[in-house]
């Protein structure tokens, strides 16, 4: 019971990045210039954008913040995993 517990809420706080840090974040949680005072946390969220810009990448940020979704909800699936099948 603890195991589920401690996935879903691992989900929800990874779903809750992958939201912060996409272009589709619309919640002001803090005010300027960012959280705890560091300016590479907005409070407008949209961080892949704010790393891309500048960049010839600029206009692909939501299909570069897609495939990193990706890769990072896979590598914590394999961890999961990894550590259910050590617990057995």
């Amino acid at each position: 019971m603890t195991r589920r517990i401690v996935g879903i809420a691992t989900a929800l706080a990874l779903a809750a990045l992958l939201f912060f840090a996409s272009r589709y974040w619309s919640f002001r949680l803090w005010d300027r210039p960012g959280l705890f005072g560091w300016e590479a946390l907005p409070p407008q969220g949209g961080l892949v954008r704010g790393w891309l810009r500048g960049t010839q990448f600029a206009v692909y940020d939501i299909i570069i913040w897609a495939i990193a979704a990706f890769v990072l909800l896979t590598l914590v699936q394999k961890i999961a995993d990894a550590i259910a099948r050590r617990s057995k």
